[in-house]
């Protein structure tokens, strides 16, 4: 029995073509207008009729669970699709878990993403009387490993010097642009910016949703590209720091859309690799833990 279970927690998504208007529905709450099924299913049909998010997030935890070693049991939770928080946190209680980490597997925190995922755990932890030891792990954007499992991802991807370098991340509405997700961007940006010695780069924003009704934070990606081939900018590398594993905000919205965008412009364009299940990555989530576990009264909240 592992003293300590960890659930690496993410949004999720659909693992075949048939499960996409289960996750949509799962994902707003109510049954999906045809178009914008129609819209999500040409997309996901464009990247492989699936999201990879599921199966790496699995593939994450198990190479936590290998680096930690006896005594932990780390698995992958999802918020919209299968296995739900719900079930795995049931599972840990079968397994009789004397202490569970909540980790979850973006280090920035949004209360749309991320404390969703937060509140809704400890709702369902609530109404089951599951009195187990519980930490919560979010907001780890500053953690110098994760800073070093970027500069690791670029440096192995042959930095180009004289490239502008564009940090793009996912929008939220302006609304909630005091929530802490937009500095954390920011400075995890910079962080690596740094490492590297980068003179020319700039933060990019990602993924509004098509129709929005209201105002999303920007510059959106797109603009900041008509304005690098306006100033003559030739090279461009897109680093996705905001998503730290594959799905359909890097394989479609940065690899297809803004791909696509920046070839009519005429630009030179690559973005770097996701971390994924990257051993520097790795490390860096475990390097997290342990220094949660190394001070768990920052973490019962």
């Amino acid at each position: 029995m592992a003293a300590t279970g960890v659930l690496l927690v993410t949004l999720g998504g659909p693992r075949t073509r048939d499960e996409v208007p289960l996750f949509l529905r799962r994902f707003i709450g109510r049954e999906p207008p045809p178009p914008a099924l129609e819209s999500a299913v040409e997309r996901y049909d464009l990247i492989g009729g699936h999201s990879p998010l599921d199966e790496i997030t699995e593939r994450q935890a198990a190479a936590l669970e290998a680096q930690l070693g006896p005594g932990f049991a780390c698995r992958a939770a999802f918020r919209h699709s299968e296995p739900s928080i719900e079930a795995q946190l049931e599972a840990m209680r079968g397994a009789g878990v004397e202490r569970l980490v909540f980790f979850l597997a973006s280090p920035f925190f949004a209360s749309v993403t991320t404390g969703n995922y937060l509140e809704h755990a400890k709702k369902v932890l609530g109404e089951s009387g599951w009195g187990v030891d519980v930490l919560w792990l979010h907001s780890w954007y500053d953690d110098p490993q994760f800073a070093s499992a970027w500069t690791d991802r670029i440096a192995q991807e042959r930095p180009e010097p004289s490239a502008t370098y564009l940090f793009s991340a996912h929008s939220l509405p302006e609304r909630l642009s005091s929530e802490p997700y937009r500095g954390q961007i920011a400075s995890a940006c910079s962080a690596v910016a740094a490492h590297l010695g980068l003179e020319q780069w700039q933060l990019g924003w990602q993924s509004v949703p098509g129709g929005a009704r209201e105002p999303w934070i920007g510059p959106q990606v797109e603009e900041l590209l008509d304005g690098f081939a306006r100033q003559g900018v030739s090279q461009v590398v897109q680093v996705p720091i905001g998503f730290t594993a594959d799905h359909v905000e890097t394989l479609y919205d940065v690899d297809i859309a803004h791909r696509a965008h920046a070839q009519k412009l005429g630009l030179s364009w690559r973005r770097v690799s996701s971390l994924n299940d990257a051993p520097a990555f790795i490390r860096a989530l475990a390097h997290v833990l342990g220094e949660a576990l190394a001070a768990p009264e920052r973490h019962k909240a």
